[in-house]
């Protein structure tokens, strides 16, 4: 079995944007639009390289779709709490202990799902071949050991799991939220709660006034760049620090380009305290589906104004419009987010180490490391 050909480009306005955009946009997936890979390129140009991939048949057709990118990340981030915590008191006396560059199919940027898109009836057993030689060969000539798929829905997963005859362990990743239900307006979503849970929404509702706050919704078009100083960025690294699963560090070039490239798409939801932003969420809206990305917020007034709670809705609110049938609500906050209505949906990557010493020690390690799927 042959692979498929492949052309590969190391920007993004080198991709061939016909064929690129006429599979992109038909599978309607935002994160793998040429203007949000270019802000990612951008933001993340000092810390990352990347690479896109068109892959065509036989006829010359595009099949599928891929981003690479090599970049930094912690190896124990999905490991259980014991594992961490030996990794972090190694780290108080040789901070680099356990990192690792990684060749990833994917980008430095968490976004509830991967920046992969297939066809249909392309070729799932030839399809892993050929990603299998790409990411070995991107990994060599970046000289890393580690390559990962990262992050798929459950659909998704299944589709790419030939890769575990190239020598690829699944794992799983984080636990994502979605809200799915085409409510049209954060009127329809509240009318649709229970009495408990719109009780509780109001009284979120009533601490923000209370606690003096007021709350505004952008777009990326309403000079949010002037908005999001490094104040606001300081209020994502609050929430940053205080996550369990650290895979990226955004730069404040991130959230800037986010709204220069995608100016309609994107959405922005500030707190204020008078004119001082003490939260914020972002988010981008594809026609059918909406996804809340970041987060951020001045803990020291979150108990008396739910702080956290009342951006979550807002951001929400901002998301729900006719047609959008599903809005990703991201990871962590667990029960609060299955309260909001949501359904947990596990992702999965699947790993690979290169060089017979790395794939011993990772394979040996794999348990210990990283969370199994279900048999």
């Amino acid at each position: 079995m042959p692979p498929y050909s492949y052309r590969m480009v190391d920007s993004v306005d080198k991709i061939d944007r016909a064929p690129w955009d006429a599979v992109c946009q038909a599978a309607r997936h935002p994160f793998m639009d040429r203007r949000f890979l270019r802000a990612v390129e951008i933001a993340f140009a000092a810390e990352a390289k990347f690479r896109y991939a068109t892959v065509e048949d036989n006829a010359g057709q595009t099949v599928a779709c891929a981003c690479f990118s090599c970049y930094t990340v912690d190896g124990c981030v999905l490991a259980p709490p014991a594992a961490q915590r030996f990794v972090n008191a190694v780290r108080r006396w040789w901070p680099a202990f356990f990192r690792f560059r990684v060749l990833l199919c994917g980008l430095p940027v968490s976004t509830s799902g991967g920046q992969v898109v297939l066809t249909e009836g392309v070729d799932l057993q030839r399809l892993a071949l050929t990603f299998d030689q790409i990411a070995v060969h991107l990994a060599h000539q970046s000289r890393t050991k580690f390559i990962s798929f990262k992050e798929y829905d459950p659909v998704l997963a299944e589709k790419l799991s030939p890769l575990a005859q190239h020598g690829y362990r699944r794992a799983l990743s984080v636990v994502t939220h979605w809200l799915i239900g085409e409510y049209e307006s954060f009127d329809a979503y509240y009318e649709s709660r229970s009495k408990r849970h719109r009780a509780n929404i109001r009284r979120h509702f009533r601490k923000l006034e209370e606690a003096g706050l007021t709350w505004q919704q952008y777009r990326g078009r309403d000079d949010v760049g002037r908005l999001f100083t490094d104040d606001v960025h300081r209020l994502y690294l609050n929430v940053f620090d205080r996550s369990q699963a650290k895979f990226e560090r955004l730069p404040i070039a991130f959230f800037h380009e986010l709204a220069r490239h995608l100016p309609d798409e994107s959405s922005f939801t500030f707190v204020f305290q008078g004119d001082r932003p003490v939260g914020f969420c972002c988010g981008v809206a594809s026609p059918a589906a909406h996804t809340l990305l970041y987060c951020g917020l001045d803990y020291t007034l979150n108990a008396n104004s739910d702080l956290y709670f009342n951006i979550m809705y807002r951001g929400l609110g901002q998301g729900l419009a006719p047609g959008v049938g599903t809005v990703f609500v991201g990871a962590s906050a667990d029960e609060f987010k299955q309260h909001m209505g949501c359904t947990q949906v596990p992702l999965s990557i699947y790993l690979k180490a290169l060089g017979p010493v790395t794939a011993f020690l990772f394979n040996r390690a794999f348990r210990w490391l990283f969370p199994q799927p279900p048999e």
